[in-house]
């Protein structure tokens, strides 16, 4: 069926020869459309184009090789409906090599074809995040440390400034910050540079133009206009009917003071300002009593008044509380601690730089630069494209770009240059929502997406803007309910972008009614916990509170599943709702997810978390990464302890205390050591002494063992492997101690060596929570309620969404450090006097503390939209609250708002997203109706479960075997259990075998030595280079004669005259790279001299002449499987498969030669072992060229002559 389009789609797909910015709503069809639109670049009949002619960036490779998929799959499809057009059939073959790839793909792409324009080994290596990690350390180290020796005093300054505590390891994590911010730049040193100019300010007038004032006076005019709106709805109040009149004196006196400062703030006279707030004391309200008054508007009134008042007093506290010249002061102050910090940034950027250089490895953050550095070059501030780029943008006719709201500046320069703009002609499409732009931790810029959103022409023009409005993913009712609540909480001034009616999703779904009789519930539902305070420390307070909102959403998932209808795309009808058309979605999976899945298990309920965090943490994890701590360094306690105490030990907390007290001047390593020689208790002395015996050997094998081996035999010689998968959750626990083997592997591909370079490897991945999460082991098909973080759902659906969390505090840990760090304004940092001793924030920390705080507050809104939009059939949002009367307050509060749109200060002020939910569904209780629970009625049921669970497992285990309860269904299941299938024996038969197999049958016989073709190299001794002897390597056995049978099978019989002529062969064929030096050199010239004089080599050679022979024929061929063993049903078939040296055609016949390099004393000797492999070929060779084998020879070299064989 033909897709239908909207006139707005169409145009996405048919527009051409413009840069084209499609701002695309969530569930608008955005990939549908983009790969129509490339289909149409393909089979449009007027210059059509090739697939590799277009350059299609998107955000993931799973996003890339979808994109890939569906238009290979559409490709096949129109050639099924015109099989003979060539240009498609290219198309088909030209699709593996496009270039549908993420940035990182591309960038690789570029430095794989133009490595040499920037001098790199194209050897190169990417590597791995955590081997990054571990060299940035080292790197940022050894930074320090050289610093440190020459001690000079800008570098103590910095040092005082900033490494306040105990410790300096804070000075390396601001480095390595500063390195991520300055590399996410194009020309990093230059924003290095850009970020001491704050600092460089010396007069008032350089103050009042510096960029982070202009944004002091926009925060500052946002509280302003709070003030505002909270004075004048205060008047409203006052002067109403049954308002509190007295309080209307104070009131105008507030009034002139907001006056007064409008007038500094429109002159933006910073010192007026402080002055003004220094002086003003606000009058006290009234206490005069007035019957008339009412008790609601009194409170409403002194509740206005008071905010307006923590609004002004945080103007003052944040912005106005020092002059002009105290700032000038502080940036003296600072100045010398941020020029030390960004000389060390730069030192680091060359040190690591160049140490990836020598192990010539690159990460993605390179990738990037690299490709930037071949395609663009700036020169005295100006940019010139390379050649390199300027042949890019000759071969791509378009680039399209998937998910452009999550692009960075090098991603946007990168793409600018190969793009064909710079010639005049507009060829970017781009593709992407803002509302959608949540990777801001990994430094996306969304003001580019807004810049263009802004200046391109809704009109036709060469640079033009489409909106996707319609959703075709949600129900109406869905859609409505997210409206709803963007309408009133997103803006341009929070959130990056206005919701609007150009902003808002519109229906474009079609869902069939419901049967008739189902009742019609909201699509949208609050679910709330009140919890209540109880004392308990703030960590225990969360978990309790994780596990009452698990619970909530566990009663909610079990009233749905079985009654809930849902629609079912594939089968195209209403169905029931399952398990899996459920998902729980969380800001973070860290430290939720596990306590979601325990709750939702306890009650029954099947769930797993699609990307657990934890890894590190599991029990088995933790056990053998103990266990290799001591085996790199046994005077560890913690460890050692640890690892006695579990099952790998065996020992019990009594008995390591009975150890302590026996040597309570040693360390755990020495008590055990002593008690093992003197030691009393016969039980634990065995105990020991098992465990002891198995790590001192492991202990000697670690200097040579591969880490992945030393947990193989760790797990295999201590049985824990074995332990860990009878365990409960032992699947889950194999699948985390095979992903703990995979990773030591993926340790080992890297530049680091060794077992305490392993353990500082794991120990940087789980600070930096590089978290592997644990091994999957289900099944995206399983029916089970799924638990993932909002950002892993960004582009998937579910019928059924729980949003849960909504009572978590927002993580605001950027805007909090002493030194914090923005792209556009650079750094603010405390300023500190080293004389004085004094700390104290400084005014442009203040500034950029705030405009982190403004975009993380965007940043969290647009994850809610993202979490929001999810949802097909039904939206839950879910959370837990202490006080619900708080919210109602303020429900109620903004439920008189006039305007659409939340005040300002409400949404700015926001600490989690009740904060933004609760004021926004003012009123709209029917489309989204709240159900709050008490935390007494869900620890009810919680108890009653258990109780239920008790009584069913008391039930089980006094359950009588023996008793009949129905007699039919017993012997049926006894017959069930009792079958035996009658055809078990044929599983000893083998599928397949060699002949090398067969000829062993029936006899014990010597062997040519197996050869493996990638054998594991046995371990070497540790020797030094001196004391090494040369060695000629010497083939042996079966390798010896695979070294004869490759040359036997290259050798030209036209040039066989000498031996001289033959050793010429063997040179070229070495050249030639078809045999190995170690062939050249155990291969003897004169034995195969010898070999092609004989009678059998001249017979051969006269073969090769006429072309009738044949060599290495590769074979298989049916036999009975009797044959192979009598004991075997007779009809059975197995297939054997081998390899024939030689043989040739001749006219009444064909003769077979088998080489032999066995040594022997007598021909015999190779009949009796052979003669059985030399039986099967003949039958093989009669098979299938219909002639008989006239002759069968064994050619032994070590005989020097062709043993006849009779078949």
């Amino acid at each position: 069926m033909e897709m239908k389009w909207t006139p707005e789609q169409q145009k996405v797909i048919e527009l051409r020869d413009r840069n084209i910015l499609v701002s695309a709503a969530a569930g608008s069809g955005k990939t549908a459309v983009l790969v129509e639109r490339i289909l149409g670049k393909l089979t449009r009949k007027d210059h059509p184009i090739d697939i590799d002619q277009l350059l299609i960036v998107t955000f993931t490779r799973a996003a890339a090789g979808e994109m890939r998929e569906r238009l290979t799959e559409a490709v096949e499809n129109y050639l099924e409906q015109d099989p003979e057009n060539e240009h498609l059939q290219r198309q088909q073959t030209l699709i593996h090599n496009a270039q549908i790839t993420t940035i990182d793909g591309f960038c690789s792409y570029v430095i794989r074809n133009y490595f040499h324009t920037i001098d790199l080994d194209p050897g190169f290596r990417t590597a791995n995040e955590g081997e990054i990690k571990l060299l940035k350390q080292d790197v940022a180290k050894e930074v320090l440390e050289s610093s440190y020796q020459e001690r000079t005093e800008s570098f103590d300054r910095f040092v005082e400034s900033f490494a306040t505590g105990k410790s300096d390891e804070v000075l390396t994590e601001l480095i390595l910050r500063m390195y991520e911010f300055a590399m996410s730049n194009p020309w990093p040193l230059e924003w290095l540079d850009s970020c001491t100019k704050a600092y460089k300010i010396r007069t008032k007038e350089e103050l009042v133009s510096c960029i982070w004032m202009k944004k002091l006076w926009e925060d500052a005019g946002h509280l302003l206009d709070q003030i505002t709106y909270l004075q004048e709805r205060c008047k409203e109040v006052i002067y109403s009917h049954g308002g509190p009149l007295m309080f209307g004196e104070a009131l105008e006196h507030d009034l002139l003071f907001r006056r007064n400062l409008e007038e500094a703030f429109a002159t933006q006279d910073f010192d007026g300002c402080r002055v003004l707030l220094d002086s003003w004391k606000p009058k006290a309200l009234s206490r005069k009593k007035d019957d008339s008054v009412q008790e609601d508007k009194r409170e409403l009134a002194k509740n206005l008044r008071d905010q307006a008042k923590d609004a002004v007093k945080k103007l003052q506290e944040n912005y106005f509380y020092e002059t002009t010249e105290e700032v000038l002061e502080e940036l003296e102050l600072c100045r010398e601690p941020v020029q030390e910090l960004i000389r060390l940034t730069r030192q680091f950027i060359e040190t690591f730089s160049e140490k990836k250089r020598q192990k010539n490895i690159v990460d993605f953050t390179d990738m990037e630069h690299f490709a930037l550095e071949i395609l663009v070059k700036k020169e005295d501030g100006e940019i010139r494209y390379t050649q390199a780029a300027d042949e890019f943008s000759d071969r791509f006719e378009e680039i399209l770009i998937d998910e452009y709201q999550d692009s960075n500046l090098v991603q946007e320069t990168l793409l600018q240059s190969v793009s064909q703009l710079r010639f005049g002609r507009h060829n970017l499409f781009m593709v992407g929502d803002v509302k959608q732009s949540i990777y801001r931790f990994r430094l996306a810029r969304p003001e580019l997406f807004m810049e263009k959103y802004e200046t391109y022409s809704l009109e036709d023009s060469v640079c033009q803007r489409i909106d996707l409005h319609k959703n075709f993913r949600s129900r109406a009712g869905v859609l409505e309910g997210v409206n709803q609540i963007f309408y009133r909480i997103m803006g341009k001034d929070l959130g990056a972008v206005e919701y609007d009616a150009d902003a808002a999703l519109y229906p474009g779904a079609v869902f069939e009614e419901k049967p008739e009789g189902v009742p019609e519930e909201p699509a949208c539902q609050v679910l709330v916990a009140q919890t209540g305070t109880d004392g308990m420390d703030e960590k225990m307070q969360e978990q309790s509170d994780q596990e009452l909102e698990a619970r909530m959403i566990g009663e909610k998932i079990r009233s749905m599943v079985g009654t809930e209808l849902v629609w079912d795309k594939k089968e195209k009808q209403y169905r029931p709702a399952r398990y899996q058309d459920c998902v729980i979605l969380l800001r973070t999976i860290t430290g939720w997810a596990e306590n979601f899945v325990n709750v939702l298990m306890d009650m029954g309920i099947p769930a797993y978390a699609t990307s657990k965090t934890g890894y590190f943490s599991t029990t088995e994890v933790q056990t053998i990464l103990n266990y290799l701590r001591i085996l790199d360094n046994p005077m560890q306690e913690i460890p050692f302890t640890g690892v006695l105490l579990s099952p790998l030990g065996g020992c019990s907390a009594r008995e390591l205390a009975l150890l302590k007290a026996c040597y309570p001047q040693e360390k755990i390593y020495g008590c055990v050591w002593n008690y093992l020689q003197e030691g009393q208790d016969g039980e634990l002395c065995e105990k020991l002494g098992n465990f002891w015996a198995v790590y001192e050997k492991l202990r000697e094998k670690v200097t040579y063992t591969p880490i992945h081996e030393l947990i193989g035999e760790i797990l295999a010689k201590t049985g824990y492997g074995l332990y860990a998968g009878a365990m409960l959750g032992g699947a889950q626990r194999r699948a985390n101690l095979q992903m703990l083997v995979e990773k030591a592997m993926e340790y080992e591909s890297t530049s680091y060596r060794g077992l305490f370079n392993f353990i500082r490897y794991v120990e940087q991945l789980q600070k930096y929570q590089v978290d592997f999460g644990e091994g999957n082991i289900r099944g995206e098909q399983e029916d089970t309620v799924r638990i993932m973080s909002i950002h892993k759902s960004k582009g998937l659906e579910f019928p059924i969404v729980f949003a849960a969390g909504m009572g978590k505090r927002f993580n605001m840990s950027d805007a909090s450090t002493g030194l914090v760090i923005h792209q556009d304004l650079g750094i603010g940092m405390q300023a500190v006097d080293p004389k004085e001793r004094t700390q104290a924030s400084s005014l442009v920390r203040q500034v950029i503390q705030k405009q982190i705080r403004l975009e993380s507050l965007g940043e969290e809104l647009r994850v809610l939209y993202v979490a929001l939009t999810r949802a097909k059939e039904k939206l839950i949002l879910t959370g837990t609250v202490k006080k619900i009367e708080d919210y109602q307050a303020v429900q109620a509060e903004a439920q008189d708002w006039q305007e659409e749109k939340l005040p300002y200060g409400m949404r700015e002020g926001a600490r989690c997203y009740w904060d933004w939910i609760f004021p926004a569904l003012a009123g709209a209780n029917e489309e989204f109706p709240v159900q709050i629970l008490e935390m007494e009625h869900l620890i009810t049921d919680q108890v009653t479960d258990r109780e239920d669970r008790v009584r069913q497992r008391a039930a089980y285990e006094t359950w009588d075997p023996q008793e009949v309860f129905d007699a039919t269904i017993r012997k049926d299941l006894e017959e069930k259990f009792s079958y035996v299938y009658p055809y078990g024996y044929l599983q000893e038969i083998p599928a397949k075998v060699s002949v090398s197999e067969l000829k062993k049958q029936g006899r014990e016989e010597p062997e040519e030595e197996t050869v493996y073709l990638y054998a594991e190299k046995e371990q070497e001794p540790i020797i030094p280079d001196f004391m090494k002897e040369e060695q000629e390597p010497l083939l042996q056995g079966a390798a010896r004669g695979t070294a004869y049978h490759r040359i036997l099978e290259c050798l030209d019989y036209a040039r066989v005259d000498s031996q001289q002529a033959i050793e010429k062969q063997i040179e070229e064929l070495l050249k030639e790279e078809k045999i190995s030096k170690e062939t050249a050199k155990v291969v003897r010239s004169s034995q195969i001299s010898w070999f092609v004089r004989s009678a059998v080599g001249k017979r051969m050679k006269e073969a090769s002449a006429l072309g009738t022979l044949h060599r290495e024929q590769q074979f298989v061929m049916s036999i009975d499987a009797s044959e192979r063993n009598p004991a075997w049903d007779q009809g059975e078939q197995i297939l054997v498969q081998g390899i024939i040296d030689a043989f040739w055609e001749e006219a009444d016949g064909l003769v077979l030669v088998d080489y032999k390099t066995d040594h022997v004393k007598e021909g015999q000797e190779l009949i009796d072992r052979y003669q059985r492999q030399m039986h099967y070929y003949c039958q093989t060779l009669e098979r299938a060229y219909g002639k008989k084998v006239k002759e069968c020879y064994l050619y032994s070299f070590a005989l020097g002559k062709a043993v006849a064989v009779e078949v």
